[in-house]
């Protein structure tokens, strides 16, 4: 029977998929594409692109980004019937996401709701934390330091949120920095962040100092690290 993979592709650098990805990208058949709005246009595509097959076929799945739960479901349940009705057609399928698959991903809700005999495959890629701390040349965390990933939602308490660990990971990031800006500074950590918008585009921007920085100055992908311990005495390896 034919399987389906979902695969990461990292951030934004083709180079930095893993062989195996590589791999099962040429194999495939098919490729979904999970977007947010109605354009024929991904990033993860964009990425990958290079390592499919001239004549894939695309399927793009249109996530809904209303705050629904009823809608959500719905949607969810008929991306999974159209995965396995490729299935069956005995067609490998690529389901390809921005950085991991098991990590903040579409993917998930759709492996969720296949029918059992349906073979699945995870094929990790690197996460947006993973691949920003890199190329800054920043330690994600050392010895006993504790992290936390932060995924903003309306209800986060960020004051608790960084009083709780000593590095911390911010992802939504765009519709939420102004609160971020305020939390920083009750909490005296405006010195401690660094963000970066676009990591290993052409786009890419980074700032150590955000207290001029608005949302029409990134983009929605940008994660904002957070290191109690200070983010600017690594600058000197970073060029």
């Amino acid at each position: 029977m034919a399987k389906l993979y979902g695969i990461g592709v990292g951030v934004g650098d083709p180079e930095m998929l893993t062989m195996k990805a590589v791999r099962a990208l040429g194999e495939s058949d098919v490729v979904i594409l999970p977007r947010a709005n109605t354009k024929n246009y991904s990033t993860a595509f964009e990425i990958a692109k290079g390592y499919m097959k001239e004549d894939i076929e695309k399927v793009f799945l249109d996530f809904t980004t209303v705050d629904n739960d009823k809608i959500r479901e719905d949607d969810r349940l008929e991306y999974s019937k159209i995965v396995n009705k490729l299935v069956k057609e005995g067609k490998n399928i690529a389901f390809i996401t921005i950085g991991d698959p098991m990590t903040l991903s579409t993917f998930v809700y759709a492996m969720e709701l296949l029918e059992d005999k349906i073979e699945v495959e995870s094929i990790p890629g690197i996460t947006s934390f993973a691949s920003i701390t890199s190329r800054l040349r920043t330690p994600l965390l050392m010895g006993d330091e504790t992290l936390k990933v932060i995924p903003i939602a309306k209800e986060t308490d960020l004051v608790k949120e960084i009083e709780s660990a000593d590095n911390l990971v911010f992802m939504k990031v765009t519709r939420n920095l102004e609160r971020l800006k305020e939390a920083f500074k009750e909490t005296g950590n405006m010195d401690n962040v660094v963000l970066i918008s676009n990591c290993g585009k052409d786009s890419e921007k980074i700032y150590y100092d955000l207290e001029n920085i608005t949302r029409d100055d990134i983009s929605y992908f940008t994660t904002i690290l957070l290191k109690k311990g200070g983010v600017r005495q690594w600058q000197k390896y970073f060029s």
